[in-house]
Parts: structure tokens; C-alpha cells; sequence
């Protein structure tokens, strides 16, 4: 295997050489599955995953469908609000860990400071453990209105999309970004950063310059954020182009769109050559009146697109093998 270079040098030599494969050839698509969020709330869909129970049964499903990761969240099993604590983590992320082949990426993005993001993270050790790149103003209040929900069962819902939504910033500092990589370095949790905009990109080479990541870059796009860049043709090709300007071509590219364009932007993502990322955490409905049941049927969805283009899905061990994880 070759060395990893030291990112923000200029575009890597060669490629990721694993015995007889070159990873510089058309890549088989990694599907992410985001399987429940911070943003979608259960007034929204039934179907949104936040019990212990359903969470396991949804990730699991969904790797069985075709998913190589498992993007998670953690949300109190009583009323569906997000959190942090380690104590809800652990009640459903080794039942996952023991009942597919997946590989585990957990959010690391609530809390106040760095050790707090990455706490449930340092306790749980998973393969990967995601890094949000960059502030933007949050318009989160859109993804109520894009749901047509404006009735809600939870009063942290009611909160969450009332007076205070149209205030909402995310804070992703320098010094915040910088503590969470070396945290995460140290732990030797793999990272893959979010980048909801252009200048995320830009922030991040800032922050590689003098740092060396064991393995290649993890980018995933986030796009349709009411803030950010939209889920457009035009900028999914500009942040990729450049990504791979700033970082070479070996860097691993994961793309999603929230809300309805969500297939569309991963199917592009895929003609794209990139990876791409489903799942509730983005998007809940399959059309119009018509809610996804589950987050297998969005993976079998996506896969069914692909396999109609003859677009090869890579699995969890071969996702492991690319990104250079352990297992």
C-alpha cells in the first residue's frame, strides 16, 4: 500500500495501491445510508428512526440492501430529540456493529466545544467519525415548509422550527475544527469532513496543511442546506473539481442532496464517479403525499438506478479496503 502523502501539497502521485487493484480506475460506488438525523423530526414521517429498536432494525435492513456505511445519529427513544449522550449511542450501536458487515460513521456534530462533539465518538470507537468544515446561517426552517409540516407532536419541534430557527448559525470555528481532527487523530477514528459550501473545501486544505491523515481524504458534499450551495449540476462539479484540484485525485468523494432531489443528486454523483450518500436523515418523502417507509427502500431505490446504468456498488469490505479502515 502506498504512504499516505501529506495533504495540501498539490494533487497525490499515483494512486491508493492495494496488491493487484489501482483505485485510480473507475471506483465502484460507496453507499452511505444517513439513517436518522438531526434535522428531519418525527412529525415528519412515522417512519423516522429514533428508538433503539428501529434503529438497529432500519441500519441493519439498509446494509442489507445494498448500504457499505452507516451514517448515524443518536436521539432520546422517548420523544425522538437529538442527542448526544453515550448512553443512548450504546444502546443500539453494537447491535448494529453485530448484525451486518457495514462499516459505522457517527456524527460527531452536537455540543459546544470539540471534547463534547467527539465524546460519544471516543467511547464508541467507530470506524469513522464525521467533521463539519465550515459556519454558515442554517435555514432549517425550510425543511419544515419543504415537508408541508407545520403542526408538531413534540414541543422540541416546535422550538426547533419556530422564531429561533430564522437565527440559527452554525458555529464551526478554526479553533473548534482544529481541536476536533486532533481529537479524532489521536484516537485514531478515521474522518470524513462535511463541506456545505465551496469555502468549506478551502477551509479544509487549511486545516491539512499541517496535518498527515493515515489514509486518503473522506469529503462528503452536503448540498440544498438553505445557507449553503444548492444540489445543482453545475456546483456538484465545481466542488468536485475542486476538491481534486486542491487535494489529488485519490481523495474519496461522498455526495448527497437534502430533501426531494436527494436520489437525483446521488444518481448524479454516481455518473459523477463519486460516492454517494441516502438515507431519512436527508429525506423522508419519495415523492408528493408519499413517505419512504423505510431506509432500505431508499438504498434498494438508489441501487436499483445504478444497476440499470451499470454502475458497480462496492461492499463493506471493499469500502473498508478503499478507505483504510480496520474493521
Amino acid at each position: 500500500m502506498s504512504t499516505a502523502n501529506m495533504v495540501g501539497e498539490g494533487p497525490v502521485p499515483g494512486a491508493w495501491d492495494y496488491g493487484r487493484e489501482r483505485v485510480a480506475k473507475q471506483k465502484n460506488t460507496i453507499i452511505t445510508c444517513a439513517v436518522t438525523g438531526a434535522g428531519l423530526t418525527p412529525s415528519m414521517s412515522p417512519y423516522l428512526p429514533y428508538t433503539a429498536e428501529d434503529m438497529i432494525k432500519q441500519s441493519i435492513d439498509a446494509a442489507k440492501a445494498g448500504a457499505s456505511v452507516l451514517h448515524l445519529h443518536a436521539r432520546d427513544p422517548k420523544n425522538g430529540q437529538p442527542t448526544n449522550a453515550v448512553e443512548i449511542w450504546e444502546g443500539f450501536v453494537p447491535a448494529i456493529r453485530k448484525g451486518c458487515e457495514a462499516v459505522i460513521n457517527m456524527s460527531a456534530s452536537l455540543g459546544a466545544t470539540a471534547e463534547e462533539r467527539v465524546s460519544a465518538v471516543v467511547a464508541l470507537k467507530p470506524e469513522i467519525a464525521t467533521v463539519i468544515v465550515g459556519s454558515m446561517n442554517y435555514g432549517r426552517f425550510k425543511k419544515a415548509q419543504d415537508q408541508g409540516v407545520s403542526e408538531f407532536k413534540y414541543d422540541w419541534e416546535r422550538e426547533l422550527f419556530g422564531p429561533k430557527a430564522y437565527e440559527q448559525v452554525t458555529q464551526n470555528t478554526f479553533a473548534k475544527i482544529s481541536r476536533m481532527i486532533d481529537l479524532l487523530l489521536e484516537n485514531k477514528i478515521a474522518m470524513e469532513f462535511e463541506c456545505y459550501d465551496i469555502g468549506h473545501i478551502h477551509t479544509l486544505e487549511y486545516h491539512l496543511k499541517s496535518r498527515k491523515l493515515q489514509g486518503p481524504l473522506i469529503v462528503q458534499f452536503l448540498t440544498g442546506i438553505l445557507g449553503g450551495i444548492t444540489s445543482d449540476l453545475d456546483h456538484l462539479m465545481h466542488m468536485k473539481h475542486t476538491t481534486e484540484r486542491l487535494f489529488g485525485s485519490d481523495c474519496e468523494i461522498f455526495v448527497h442532496g437534502t430533501g426531494l432531489v436527494n436520489l437525483k443528486t446521488a444518481a448524479a454523483g454516481a455518473l459523477m464517479g463519486t460516492s454517494i450518500r441516502v438515507g431519512q436523515e436527508d429525506n423522508v418523502t419519495d415523492r408528493t403525499g408519499k413517505l419512504f417507509k423505510s431506509n432500505a427502500e431508499q438504498v434498494q431505490r438508489i441501487r436499483t438506478v445504478l444497476e440499470a446504468l451499470n454502475i458497480e456498488i462496492a461492499t463493506p469490505a471493499e469500502a473498508r479496503r478503499r478507505l483504510c479502515l480496520n474493521g
